[in-house]
């Protein structure tokens, strides 16, 4: 059997705030093969884009709790020497696209001389085998040769957004994380960023972890979704089967929160916020807002159950409407 190019087994992170330890991510385990996309899926304060800090080991400094197992080609990352992450894994197997594109510059630089940067420092190349990798970089990622020489504050979002994934690539990765790459975008930029991504992923044969709150966007990519629910998975399982057979409460009102052309039916909007996770409620973590919360919900966490072929959810209607193990309907 091939082994994941990643795999995340077990993964926790806590914040320290004035308040107490905050939970931010709550034993996540998922494994990704290579030229797969990943999809995490989840409305704000889930935890997702502290999944993407900790595989980068660029987590703040108030982490109070940073354990579990992640492998990269086998290899056991988080036990690394800072030193030895810098130096051998971060930007050059794993790299990753912020949210902010135009944060990612420095605005007093050219962006051909930000593009060139780590290949001169990291890949030890020459200044001419830099500036002739940037520039095929930058016509990878359908951005004129002229860029080379402009400021970030000439290019428009688009471009911004494209020059940062230039940059990532820069030390030929395996593993691209993307947090949020489109959210500032108009539409119709966002799709023209979302086929070059496709193209990326299916040419150069990368891996992707792809993060967002919008379901659609991430179908549009994805192989794998994963949807995140108070710093805890609660669904997960292919794309196709995900979004067809929605087997999470959660899960289903994140799709019907999505205007359909197609359909009479406005978007509904899930009820409740998301709970404070310095105090999570008890038994599963979504049975305050849920439509179809029992009894037992408020009692006890439901582990991740298999609704079908790599499909899991955090559940227990997951255990089919015949099992004496469930409660009586709230």
């Amino acid at each position: 059997m091939t082994h994941p190019l990643l795999r995340v087994q077990d993964l926790r992170v806590s914040y320290r705030t004035p308040a107490g330890d905050l939970p931010a991510v709550d034993g996540v385990s998922f494994s990704l093969a290579q030229g797969q996309a990943l999809g995490l899926v989840g409305e704000s304060g889930a935890g997702k884009s502290t999944i993407a800090l900790a595989l980068m080991r660029l987590l703040p400094r108030n982490v109070a709790q940073l354990e579990g197992e992640v492998e990269l080609e086998g290899a056991a990352l988080l036990s690394l020497p800072d030193e030895a992450f810098r130096r051998e894994v971060r930007w050059r197997k794993i790299a990753m696209v912020f949210q902010a594109a135009q944060e990612a510059f420095n605005p007093v630089l050219r962006i051909g001389d930000q593009v060139t940067e780590p290949m001169i420092v990291l890949g030890g190349m020459s200044k001419a085998e830099a500036r002739a990798e940037a520039l095929r970089l930058l016509d990878l990622v359908r951005l004129p040769g002229e860029v080379f020489q402009r400021y970030p504050h000439e290019l428009s979002g688009g471009m911004k957004q494209r020059a940062v994934i230039a940059m990532a690539l820069a030390l030929k990765p395996k593993l691209l994380l993307l947090d949020e790459p489109t959210s500032a975008l108009d539409v119709t930029v966002q799709a023209q960023i979302m086929d070059q991504l496709k193209d990326l992923k299916r040419d150069l044969g990368l891996s992707v972890i792809f993060i967002t709150h919008d379901i659609a966007l991430a179908s549009d990519i994805c192989d794998t979704l994963g949807v995140m629910y108070a710093g805890k998975l609660a669904e997960l399982g292919p794309a196709e089967a995900v979004l067809a057979r929605p087997q999470h409460p959660y899960t289903r009102l994140l799709l019907a929160s999505l205007p359909r052309l197609a359909q009479e039916r406005p978007p509904q909007f899930i009820p409740g916020i998301p709970p404070d996770l310095r105090a999570p409620p008890s038994g599963c973590r979504f049975h305050p807002r849920c439509p179809q919360a029992f009894e037992r919900c408020s009692r006890e966490e439901p582990p991740l159950l298999a609704v079908g072929e790599g499909h899991t959810s955090r559940c227990w209607l997951a255990e089919g409407p015949g099992s004496s193990r469930r409660g009586t309907p709230e």
